[in-house]
């Protein structure tokens, strides 16, 4: 079988389904997955939340400009944790520490920074990509397929010369070293402000948007995250829900099957306009419970602007959901927010 579907196919939304079903009829596309997070990509590609594969060609602008996107944690035993964090304190000296951790900020969107907490841990979490350099790379990519393959969206994979992977993974590695510069900045501002002891905190990194060339053929992974031998990823659930902590079951036979691939985020139960239809239709006590719980967030009319509450739980999946579909997934934890950074982009 051609696509298969980590997720209810009936719950697809129709436009993504079409997008997709018309990627399918491509002689030169072979195995693809589709997870819970599926949703139509605007760019007029595959959707975003699928994981497929090539032998002869590959697609460079599948990803669109921020390839090497991903999320990484550091996790910290509850036992080095000092004191619960000081939002009234804190919150705003932490924002502001995170607009000058580097020169490009973390980005917009759903990009943010967290600070999460399970029973055992507190998390640094942040999910961010390659900003200027997936850019460049970008504009590479579209002056080869002018050159190389005018009209088209794919490049024979003789194209992907040892240099052209060596520019790729520069990419790759610049996004994966800016979320490591973002979370041991943080954890540096939790030990100043006595949050955290000194100790070692376990460092892990995911990505999901990027071409993995291998020997076999190509992944092209968009918004879908790389699983790689038993590290552990960070599936983020929602800005006022947390995150999923999984890794790969490697015993599972669908693992092969999913591309080795799986959600990089929960799956929108609501569509964004629908999603803000429900926070007009909560009672007042409810959306007070919100303004209680993330006051940090309000704006100076003192409510949220419409692109945090698109973030918020009610809009998104349950991780028992998004397991229930991926049995090549093992569940290793599950976080609660603290607080969350979000649209730094510069």
């Amino acid at each position: 079988m051609k696509t298969v579907y980590f997720t209810d196919r009936s719950a697809v939304e129709q436009n993504a389904l079409q997008s997709l079903l018309a990627f399918e009829e491509k002689p030169n596309i072979g195995s693809i997955a589709v997870f819970p997070d599926i949703h139509f990509c605007s760019e007029r590609s595959i959707p975003v939340g699928v994981a497929f594969q090539t032998t002869e060609v590959f697609y460079p602008l599948v990803t669109g400009k921020d390839m090497g996107c991903g999320v990484a944690y550091l996790r910290i035993p509850r036992s080095e944790v000092l004191r619960p964090f000081d939002k009234a304190r804190h919150y705003r000296a932490l924002e502001r520490e995170v607009h000058r951790m580097t020169e490009e900020g973390l980005g917009g969107g759903n990009h943010f920074l967290a600070l999460e907490a399970s029973a055992d841990y507190l998390y640094i979490i942040v999910h961010t990509g390659s900003r200027n350099l997936g850019i460049y790379m970008y504009q590479q990519n579209c002056r080869l397929l002018q050159q190389h393959n005018p009209g088209q969206d794919w490049l024979p994979i003789e194209r992907a010369t040892p240099n052209y992977r060596h520019e790729y993974e520069r990419v790759l590695g610049y996004a994966a070293s800016r979320r490591r510069e973002f979370v041991e900045k943080t954890y540096d501002f939790l030990r100043r402000n006595q949050y955290v002891a000194a100790g070692a905190p376990v460092f892990a990194d995911s990505c999901h948007n990027l071409l993995e060339f291998a020997a076999g053929g190509v992944i092209h992974r968009k918004g879908s995250t790389q699983l790689l031998g038993e590290s552990e990823v960070v599936i983020p659930l929602s800005m006022s829900r947390g995150s999923l902590i999984v890794k790969p079951n490697r015993w599972n036979r669908a693992l092969e099957q999913a591309l080795w691939s799986c959600a990089h985020g929960a799956g929108r139960q609501y569509s964004r306009t629908d999603t803000l239809k429900y926070w007009h239709s909560l009672k007042r006590a409810e959306k007070d419970a919100y303004r209680q719980r993330f006051a940090e967030l309000l704006n100076r009319q003192g409510d949220f602007d419409s692109s945090i509450l698109q973030e918020f739980d009610f809009a998104y999946k349950d991780s028992a959901a998004l397991l229930a579909t991926q049995p090549h997934l093992i569940r290793c934890d599950e976080t609660r927010p603290i607080v969350t950074v979000k649209f730094t982009g510069v």
